[in-house]
């Protein structure tokens, strides 16, 4: 297995650490899928903000996870997107490409990752005050607060 190497990113003057990988973990049900993403604030490693996509997280959410869930990282590690089931089509109609039914967000987007260390540093991520991580586990259901501009996802 690959090692994850950090990678920099730059926000507001400041330099950040990150990276993502892919898990699976044996103590779910619904699904053992995750994708943890690990962000520091350069010199302060002992405060990191710690995010788990995991699909587990469907259950929580308000929609029917029979018609529509988010799915986790798997065939494409990095990749979350919304799965919107629909009855097939009749024969003679066109199936509307893949990029109109679903949304796609890649967390090895640096893009994305400033979006989400805008957001948590906005909310009460403190990394130059706190001594531990800032960990949030079910962080699935922020996608759909998080406002993450058309065109990084």
């Amino acid at each position: 297995m690959a090692k994850n190497i950090l990678r920099k990113i730059k926000i507001d003057n400041e330099t950040y650490l990150w990276k993502r990988s892919h898990l699976h973990l044996t103590n779910y049900k619904y699904s053992k899928c995750v994708e943890k993403v690990v962000i520091y604030l350069e010199g302060y490693k002992k405060s990191p903000l710690q995010l788990s996509f995991q699909e587990e997280d469907n259950l929580t959410l308000k929609s029917d996870i029979e018609k529509e869930r988010w799915r986790v990282g798997y065939p494409d590690d990095g990749v979350v997107w919304l799965y919107k089931h629909e009855p097939p089509l009749p024969y003679n109609e066109q199936c509307p490409a893949d990029e109109e039914q679903t949304v796609y967000i890649n967390l090895n987007r640096p893009a994305v990752i400033a979006e989400l260390i805008r957001y948590f540093l906005h909310k009460d991520w403190k990394p130059k005050e706190s001594t531990k991580p800032y960990i949030i586990e079910d962080a699935l259901r922020l996608l759909e607060i998080i406002a993450l501009p058309k065109g990084i996802i």
